[in-house]
């Protein structure tokens, strides 16, 4: 299993073009990356009149580092629909830019509908979603909706295995499959081994990092979603490795985290202004700790006979 890692990582506020980040993680010693259409590179893509020409200079850097893509996350999260019509033609272009590079599993959030019922989140969200689906089979893109949410979050109805497949089994599709975010799955006390095997053959993909969930804490109370490195929280990994192992995953190992970063403190306020004087972390701290994210995800697939590196 390849290892991999999304370039919307906290790397990519200090390597500001994505060719130069294919080179900085070629080096690091990974050969997949999880292509971020939700952050500062929407521009390389998405806000460009012609996509094609920066589309074909990140695909000619990867060539040229021997990297393949093994998925991306589309540039929209739960509110799309507060924005149709801009979130509509993103969306188009997402699916062309994947198609392009060679990428089956784009990731997507599904709608927040607020104050519904399951039966209607799903009907919203099928209702929406449905739009893309002649897009999905000219171009071969798959949507991989992800499990999200925490405690305190009664609209959305995408926490467990079964929410997703209740999802996908609603639509009338062979493109829409799942993405299984370990970090989300601990916060809502989801069965990590249980959840992969049920999900089977519709997983291609997962995000994956760590965070500290409390397991004595009351249904209600909000904790972070860290998206620290793994192994530095309480995700138990075993049982999902095993789950990948045991329904034979056949997509990279891809790690989303954001550390080291900040987040979930309450602002501090100095004579009435914020703040904020270790929240820009230097570049040097940053590649230390890449450095380090790349060999823990190598650790964790060498001890189950998973490694597919150089």
């Amino acid at each position: 299993m390849k290892l991999s890692v999304v370039t919307g990582g906290y790397t990519h506020f200090f390597i500001r073009d994505l060719c130069d980040l294919i080179d900085y993680y070629a080096d690091l010693g990974y050969q997949s990356l999880d292509l971020s259409l939700d952050c500062a590179y929407d521009s390389y893509f998405l806000s460009e009149d012609d996509w094609l020409m920066p589309t074909k200079r990140v695909k000619n850097k990867m060539k040229v580092r021997d990297m393949t893509f093994c998925q991306a996350h589309s540039p929209i999260g739960g509110y799309i629909h507060l924005l149709p019509e801009k979130m509509e033609g993103l969306m188009q272009r997402s699916i062309k830019v994947c198609s392009y590079l060679g990428i089956k599993s784009l990731v997507v959030h599904l709608l927040h509908v607020k104050d519904s019922t399951q039966e209607q989140f799903i009907e919203e969200n099928v209702k929406y979603f449905s739009r893309y689906l002649p897009l999905l089979d000219e171009y071969d893109v798959d949507f991989c909706f992800e499990n999200l949410g925490t405690a305190v979050e009664k609209d959305l109805y995408c926490f467990s295995a079964d929410d997703l497949l209740k999802v996908i089994d609603s639509f009338p599709s062979k493109h829409i499959h799942a993405c299984w975010d370990v970090g989300h799955g601990n916060l809502t006390r989801q069965d990590q081994y249980e959840s992969i095997v049920k999900l089977g053959d519709h997983l291609r993909a997962v995000h994956i990092h760590d965070n500290l969930y409390p397991q004595s804490e009351p249904d209600g109370v909000f904790t972070p979603d860290m998206h620290n490195f793994p192994l530095f929280g309480n995700v138990n990994f075993d049982a999902f490795i095993q789950g990948l192992i045991d329904i034979g995953y056949k997509n990279a190992f891809s790690l989303e985290t954001d550390t080291p970063n900040r987040r979930g403190h309450k602002d501090f306020f100095h004579n009435g202004e914020l703040t904020l004087n270790l929240k820009p972390i230097p570049f040097r701290i940053r590649a230390m700790a890449d450095e380090m994210l790349f060999e823990i995800g190598k650790y964790m697939l060498e001890t189950y006979g998973l490694w597919e590196g150089k």
